[in-house]
C-alpha cells in the first residue's frame, strides 16, 4: 500500500449526485460546511443528472463545483466526478444524507491515518426521533436500509480499535457486504484499482475487498442522517428503483457485493423476507431486545422489498430498450 496519509490536512473531493434534490440539498452541504475542518481542504462535486428544480443555484450558493451529468443514473454521475475530482480523500454523500456531528470528517481522516491498508471509513446511520418511524426503522435500526440484503449479506468481524476509538473491523473475503454509499470516505488511491473500467460503487468496493483489502472501520461518534424514505410508496417506489438499478449496471459490469454468494443464500433470503412469518418473529425479539417499537415495521417491511424487487425486474423485462429502463427509473424517484 502507499504510505499513511497526512493525519493534519488531507484534501477532500465530495462526491454528491443529485436530480431535482432541492428540498434536501441545501441541509446536506450545510453540514459539509459546518465540518471542523480546513474548507480549503474540502472540494465539492455536485454532479447533477439534468435537474429542473432549484437543486443547481442551491449547490452553487455552497460553493461547489458543478459537473455536467445529464441523463446519467447516480453511479455514472458519480463514475463522471470522480474523473474530476483532486482530493486525497474521496468521501461519498448523497443529498438524502445531513451529517450529525461537526467532527464526522475529521474522525473519518484520523482513522484511515491510522489504518493505512483499509479500505474506507464507513458512517453509522443516525435515528431521528423525528423522522417517520418507518425511516427509524429502516436506517437507525436496520443500518444498511433494506431488510434482503441484512438478510442475505455476510456479517462484519470485529478485530479492534484504533487509538483514536475508531472501530475496525474485518470484511467478508467474497465481498458480501454492500458499501460504499452514504458517508463513506476512502482514499483516491484506491481508484487505481479501476483501470479503464466504469466506476460503480456495488462493484468496484467488493473487487477490493477480494483482492485482499478487507479492513473497515468506523466510530460512534461519526454518524449520518438518511432521509430515506417518508412513507411506503416511497418506499415502494425506491425498492422498484434499486432493482431496475441493479439490472442496468449488470449491463456495464459485472460482479455486485452479492456476485459471489450461492444462489441457494440469495433466494432463500428472498423466500424468507417474503414468508412475513420469519421476519415477524424475528421483529419481536428485536423489539423486545431493544425496547424499539419500530423493529414491529421489520415483517411489512421485508415483504414490500420482495414485492418491489419483482415489480421493478418486471418492468425492466417489458422496457424496449436500455434508454426506456433509464427513463422509467428516473420516473420512479420518489415525489417530495
Amino acid at each position: 500500500m502507499a504510505d499513511p496519509i497526512d493525519a493534519a490536512r488531507p484534501s477532500v473531493s465530495v462526491i454528491l449526485p443529485t436530480l431535482n434534490e432541492g428540498r434536501r440539498l441545501g441541509r446536506c452541504l450545510e453540514s459539509i460546511r459546518a465540518q471542523a475542518y480546513p474548507q480549503d481542504r474540502v472540494e465539492i462535486l455536485v454532479a447533477d443528472g439534468g435537474s429542473t428544480d432549484a437543486t443547481v443555484e442551491i449547490a452553487e450558493g455552497h460553493g461547489c463545483r458543478l459537473v455536467d451529468a445529464a441523463g446519467l443514473l447516480a453511479e455514472a454521475a458519480k463514475g463522471r466526478a470522480l474523473e474530476l475530482a483532486t482530493g486525497e480523500l474521496i468521501a461519498m454523500v448523497d443529498a438524502d444524507n445531513t451529517i450529525s456531528s461537526p467532527d464526522w470528517l475529521s474522525l473519518a481522516v484520523e482513522a484511515l491515518a491510522e489504518q493505512p491498508g483499509a479500505l474506507g471509513f464507513e458512517s453509522y446511520y443516525a435515528l431521528d426521533p423525528a423522522d417517520p418511524a418507518l425511516n427509524r426503522y429502516l436506517t437507525g435500526l436496520l443500518q444498511i436500509s433494506d431488510p434482503w440484503a441484512r438478510t442475505v449479506a455476510r456479517r462484519l468481524r470485529r478485530v479492534g480499535a484504533a487509538p483514536s476509538g475508531a472501530e475496525v473491523f474485518e470484511l467478508p473475503p467474497d465481498g458480501a457486504y454492500p458499501t460504499g454509499a452514504n458517508g463513506f470516505v476512502f482514499p483516491r488511491r484506491h481508484l487505481e484499482a479501476l483501470g479503464d473500467r466504469p466506476f460503480h460503487e456495488a462493484t468496484f468496493f467488493p473487487q477490493l475487498i477480494r483482492s485482499g483489502v478487507r479492513r473497515l472501520l468506523k466510530h460512534p461518534r461519526a454518524r449520518v442522517h438518511h432521509d430515506y424514505v417518508r412513507g411506503w410508496g416511497d418506499y415502494f417506489r425506491k425498492k422498484q428503483r434499486v432493482a431496475m438499478h441493479y439490472l442496468l449496471r449488470r449491463d456495464d459490469v459485472d460482479g455486485g457485493w452479492d456476485a459471489d454468494l450461492p444462489a441457494p443464500r440469495r433466494w432463500g433470503a428472498m423466500l424468507y423476507c417474503a414468508s412475513f412469518a420469519g421476519p415477524l418473529a424475528e421483529s419481536f425479539a428485536l423489539a423486545l431486545r431493544d425496547r424499539r417499537t419500530e423493529w414491529l415495521l421489520h415483517a411489512p417491511a421485508s415483504a414490500a422489498a420482495v414485492a418491489a424487487t419483482v415489480t421493478g425486474i418486471a418492468k425492466s423485462r417489458f422496457s424496449a430498450s436500455r434508454d426506456d429502463r433509464v427513463r422509467a427509473s428516473r420516473a420512479l424517484k420518489p415525489r417530495d
